[in-house]
């Protein structure tokens, strides 16, 4: 048996990665137990080595078993060679054993000066989604690789959307059609305010690059007061929601560069 590196670090972030065994109460006969363990070898042996965990926490649902995000990085992608603009590329591994879920290998950026991870929706860049009906070394490896050969592929598309300015109406727009990814309804000025407010020099001017970056860190690590409920707004620490508002906020960006293309 492979000797997972920095393995302490995820057995105290995400404990559910080392289960032996589904969740005796809700699975059904027919679940394939697909152990996060497994694929965290195939990884390794492929280079990607895990450097941040987490997992669902939930009264509800066994912690031994409960669905856990890892995230990997290549020992091939360094920043001088894979860098993308101020990110660098990652493979995030998501998996369950209570039945909740499928084992998910998604493409995914880390922004250095932020220590903010964004992950990439499109299916192009290797993502993979596999019910727990069995489990394949193949998929892992060729998802795995995958990603590494589509690292300047990703790296095009984030030049191009440094390239692409946005005119007032269109930021407005993105800003106002971004919030709903998060607020719904519950959208006021103070929100779209904060949403596009740059932290930091390098996220300050109109590209859809760097507006998607100043919108994706707000909509993750809230802080600001929403008006409409007078609520402040949390960071985002939840797996599912995470998933949920990078995945829409890539696609969104997506189809603001080829609408501003056309």
């Amino acid at each position: 048996m492979l000797t997972i590196k920095n393995e302490e670090l995820i057995r105290t972030f995400a404990p559910a990665a080392f289960a032996t065994t589904p969740d005796p109460v809700q699975v059904s006969s027919r679940y394939k137990f697909l152990p996060t363990t497994d694929i965290m070898e195939v990884l390794q042996e492929e280079g990607w080595v895990a450097h941040e965990a987490q997992q669902v926490k939930s009264r509800k649902w066994s912690a031994e078993h409960a669905k856990h995000l890892i995230r990997f990085r290549h020992e091939s992608l360094s920043m001088n060679e894979f860098g993308v603009g101020d990110s660098f590329p990652e493979m995030l591994l998501i998996n369950c054993h209570n039945g909740l879920g499928s084992y998910q290998l998604r493409a995914g950026l880390f922004r250095m000066v932020c220590s903010n991870g964004m992950i990439v929706s499109d299916a192009e860049y290797g993502n993979v989604s596999q019910r727990h009906i069995g489990f394949s070394a193949e998929d892992v490896i060729k998802s795995s690789r995958k990603v590494i050969e589509d690292a300047s592929t990703l790296s095009n598309v984030v030049t191009d959307w440094e390239s692409i300015v946005l005119n007032k109406e269109q930021s407005k727009e993105y800003i106002s059609r971004a919030a709903e990814i998060r607020f719904g309804d519950s959208v006021d000025r103070n929100i779209l305010t904060n949403l596009n407010r740059a932290r930091r020099s390098e996220d300050v001017g109109d590209t859809l690059w760097r507006s998607h970056n100043r919108v994706q860190e707000s909509l993750m690590r809230g802080g600001f007061v929403n008006g409409t409920t007078n609520r402040r707004a949390r960071e985002i620490t939840n797996i599912n929601t995470n998933l949920q508002i990078n995945t829409d906020l890539w696609a969104l960006s997506t189809e603001f560069a080829q609408a501003v293309q056309n």
